[in-house]
Parts: C-alpha cells; sequence; structure tokens
C-alpha cells in the first residue's frame, strides 16, 4: 500500500465524528439558524387560496347522469383546463382585476389540475398575500364560467369550493429549509475535517504505521518532547 492509499473504514469515519463533534455540531445549528432566519424574515411569502369546479357533461339537470356522461366530464375537465390557460383569459382577469401584474406573472400564479381523475377541477392562485390571492382567483371563477358557457355548447360548470386561503404561506417551509440548512451544514463541516484529516500525514498511533507502511510495530518509545499527548515526534 503507498502513502496516498490510505484506506478510510466505517470506523475510521466515526472516529473523525467523534473527534470533531463539536465542532460538527455547532456549525450545523449555525447553518440551520441562518436557513431559518433567511426563510422567516429574508424571503418573500408567498399565499395560495384554492377552489373548485364541479363539471358535467349533461346540461339538463333533470336528466339522469350514465356513465357515459361522467366519462365524457371527465375529459371535459382536461379540456377546462387548457381553456382556462389561455392568454385571452388571463388577459380579461388583469383588466378587470387591476393589479400590477403582466399577464406571463399572472399565468405563473394560477394553477390546475384534475382531482384523482374525477370530474372536479381544482384552481389555486400563489400571490404575495392572501388578500391578493382570494380576489384574483375570484375573479378568475366568475371569468372562467363565462367562458365555458360561451365556448363549450354542452355541459354546465359551478363552483363547489368557493375562493378561500388558510392564511399560512406556502413558501416559503420554514421547518424544512431549517432542516436543509442543517444537513447541508452537517455536510460541509464533516467534509472541511474529512479533508483536514486526509491531509494530516502525522503518525499519532501505532497503527498508522501499519496503515499506511505496513509496517508492524512491536514496541513504542514515548517522545516526551510532542506537542500532542500521543503524538510521535521525528
Amino acid at each position: 500500500m503507498s502513502n496516498n492509499e490510505y484506506a478510510f473504514d466505517i470506523s475510521a469515519l466515526l472516529r473523525i465524528f467523534k473527534k470533531y463533534a463539536a465542532v460538527i455540531v455547532v456549525f450545523s445549528v449555525v447553518s440551520a439558524s441562518i436557513a431559518f432566519v433567511l426563510s422567516e424574515f429574508v424571503l418573500h411569502k408567498k399565499y395560495s387560496a384554492a377552489a373548485k369546479f364541479y363539471i358535467e357533461n349533461n346540461k339538463n339537470q333533470s336528466e339522469a347522469v350514465n356513465i357515459n356522461d361522467i366519462n365524457a366530464a371527465k375529459n371535459m375537465v382536461n379540456t377546462c383546463a387548457e381553456l382556462f390557460t389561455t392568454r385571452n383569459i388571463t388577459q380579461k382577469l388583469k383588466d378587470e382585476t387591476g393589479l400590477d401584474f403582466t399577464v406571463d406573472e399572472m399565468m405563473e400564479m394560477i394553477n390546475m389540475g384534475t382531482s384523482n381523475n374525477t370530474e372536479f377541477l381544482k384552481i389555486t392562485v400563489t400571490a404575495e398575500d392572501s388578500r391578493t390571492a382570494v380576489y384574483m382567483l375570484e375573479k378568475f371563477l366568475d371569468i372562467c364560467t363565462d367562458e365555458f358557457e360561451a365556448t363549450i355548447d354542452s355541459g354546465r360548470i359551478r363552483v363547489v369550493d368557493s375562493a378561500y386561503s388558510n392564511e399560512k404561506p406556502v413558501f416559503p417551509n420554514v421547518g424544512l429549509f431549517a432542516a436543509v440548512g442543517f444537513v447541508l451544514g452537517f455536510v460541509a463541516a464533516y467534509s472541511i475535517v474529512f479533508v483536514k484529516e486526509i491531509l494530516d500525514v502525522k503518525i499519532k498511533a501505532e497503527d498508522d504505521l501499519f496503515k499506511i507502511y505496513e509496517i508492524p510495530v512491536f514496541a513504542e518509545i514515548m517522545c516526551f518532547d510532542a506537542k500532542v499527548k500521543g503524538e510521535y515526534g521525528l
């Protein structure tokens, strides 16, 4: 085995951690604290408002609904999702709300998707405050309802969940940020001390001679001039 082929096994990694445990833990806690402060006080918070449409294939409410109508309604949900994400509708939303957002910004703020392959279409709006999100979504629901009736000849659409917000920010997730900060701090600190140990070529214990040079040690003479307890002098 050459000098550069110092094999680190699990026990060696654990030994390094135990040796620098205090430094690694402190570094990890500081990193988590920085991530917490950034997410809680620096990053702009975003709030979400949600609503839900129910889409039917049958215009006449008195008529019986069969499986074909249900399957057609499920397909219509996807059609509505495409229809409601057009720039024309978003432009109408901008004009009616008068909010200081561009059309592209509003399109990024609106998200919609099917709910478990059913006849429900869920719509969410994300903004920097909950009132703006709810206001935008309420206007958007009205515009989508009118657009549906003007564009699609068959079927009906109705709001089953009005626009609402739980008043809690959806971004950033403070707990997640702190946890990621702790992990990154731990990895960074351990990597630094690990590299430090690799670059340290001093022989500090008798088993180092065998690991590095494959030279067995039968006896040892302590060097009383060594600066570190247990270190060998040269």
